[in-house]
């Protein structure tokens, strides 16, 4: 089919007539000073985390919808987070095991 042609459909044209009509896209020039390492936004950036999470590693399980409320109820009772009870739970856990608690 050329330009002209229309596709099967009445009055519709060829979609392939189309290629090559289209105006080729203008050029985007890049931002000045494009060539630099972009500079980090805040000091925090530069250390890559949180000051308070240095040389920790996060810990994780699935568990039951049941004891992730429970838990966080337990959390709420004792004005804490469940960060500090699964801390505690740790610690206890290791101390009954003849270790020292460390978390």
């Amino acid at each position: 089919m050329s330009e002209t042609q229309t596709s099967g459909k009445k009055g519709r044209p060829s979609l392939f007539g189309a290629v090559g009509k289209a105006a080729p896209p203008e050029r985007i020039e890049p931002p000045p000073n494009q060539d630099q390492a972009p500079q980090p936004r805040t000091p925090r950036a530069a250390t890559r985390g949180r000051q308070d999470r240095q040389d920790k590693r996060q810990i994780a399980g699935f568990f039951s919808s049941e004891c992730a409320k429970q838990l966080r109820m337990l959390a709420a009772e004792k004005d804490t987070t469940v960060q500090d009870l699964i801390k505690e739970g740790l610690n206890l856990m290791f101390t009954a095991h003849g270790k020292p608690p460390i978390a």
